[in-house]
């Protein structure tokens, strides 16, 4: 008597919390990819014309906000049920918030410095400042900066936060930050090289700090610093 093949419903049902949180991210993150850009991507082949395969660029605002919904409002929502975890308890509690003052002085000099050496590449250029280009204007740059810490709040909790914490227990740290690192680094397929080539490294140290200091908050203020810096060089320093 044969045993009968177990229903596609109960294999998801069998699925490990952590590879459920990976499945719900990836298709967080291929929609945002697809439908909440302020710029566009597109296919090239020979002999035919130029095609557009994303949705047409947002404003910065929107998706800086579609961002935040996707890659935080979402997560946090889904955080119980597919993790079995509070929100809270995935990097956004202050944590160890002596240690990540420290590190978050050590690294805004170094985010500003990374940011002006990548405003020099004329790929950044052409990409950045997202949703086009801004004038010379303090108070116009402040709003867009203000703007952009919705962005990276939405990318720092679901990459960081809702995988990085979410899945560390049940697959160690080590493993769950080289995870969210791969997954942080497909979703900016497409960006310039120089980009490419920093955003893996750079999202083991972003985990790092977050598993050092057990929240999400000292990558995430980094992170914007690096944002903010590249635009304001490109902005003000041409």
């Amino acid at each position: 008597m044969t045993t009968p093949a177990p229903s596609n419903h109960r294999l998801i049902l069998d699925l490990p919390r952590w590879a459920l949180g990976y499945a719900v991210a990836t298709v967080l993150v291929a929609t945002a990819w697809y439908l909440a850009r302020a710029d566009v991507m597109g296919l090239l082949r020979s002999g035919s014309p130029w095609f557009v395969v994303t949705e047409r660029p947002r404003e910065a605002i929107v998706a800086f906000t579609l961002t935040l919904i996707l890659f935080g409002v979402i997560p946090v929502a889904l955080a119980r049920p597919v993790l079995d975890r509070s929100p809270w308890d995935l990097g956004l509690r202050l944590g160890d918030s002596r240690l990540w003052l420290k590190l978050l002085a050590l690294g805004v000099p170094v985010g500003i410095l990374a940011g002006y050496l990548a405003h020099r590449s004329p790929g950044i250029e052409a990409v950045y400042p997202l949703g086009g280009k801004l004038v010379a204007d303090p108070a116009a740059f402040a709003v867009h900066a203000s703007g952009y810490l919705l962005y990276y709040l939405g990318f720092e909790y679901l990459f960081r936060g809702f995988l990085l914490f979410g899945t560390k227990d049940e697959i160690g740290p080590a493993a769950a930050n080289l995870l969210q690192a791969c997954l942080a680094t497909a979703f900016h397929f497409g960006k310039p090289g120089l980009e490419m080539a920093a955003v893996f490294p750079a999202s083991l140290v972003f985990g790092w700090l977050a598993l050092a200091t057990d929240s999400i908050w000292c990558p995430l203020g980094i992170h914007w610093v690096v944002g903010v810096a590249v635009d304001y060089f490109l902005v003000f320093g041409r």
